[in-house]
């Protein structure tokens, strides 16, 4: 198992242990009860921002997802972070969890955020 995977696993450990969701009902994509809904948003919303995983390789992580059903999924989570203080409070605990957890060191996801806002000033001029 590679670094990248050991990082997505504890991501979805993290997230049901949050949810109190069944991490097979999530991978199998078969259950839609609101622990594993809210579980999922939150993975997939972690998976596209932070591992930047794009939408049509959701699949490999979870059977049969669909790329819109990703989208919609993520679009969701950020409206629910933005409007509901318990998802946003949910969340943070959940980035304080996988920034103790992450292999990377102190300070990766910082670098990366610059690094992205580089990229951008770059693109821009």
């Amino acid at each position: 198992m590679n670094t990248r995977d050991k990082i997505v696993n504890y991501a979805l450990k993290t997230c049901c242990k949050i949810y109190n969701a069944k991490s097979k009902n999530i991978i199998n994509n078969k259950n839609r009860q609101g622990p594993t809904i809210k579980a999922k948003r939150m993975f997939l919303f972690y998976l596209y921002n932070y591992i930047e995983i794009k939408h049509k390789d959701m699949k490999i992580y979870i059977k049969n997802l669909n790329h819109a059903t990703s989208i919609h999924h993520v679009h969701k989570f950020r409206f629910e972070i933005d409007n509901y203080p318990e998802i946003k409070e949910n969340f943070e605990k959940f980035l304080a969890e996988m920034k103790i957890y992450n292999i990377y060191g102190f300070g990766f996801y910082e670098k990366r955020k610059e690094i992205k806002k580089l990229l951008e000033e770059i693109t821009n001029d």
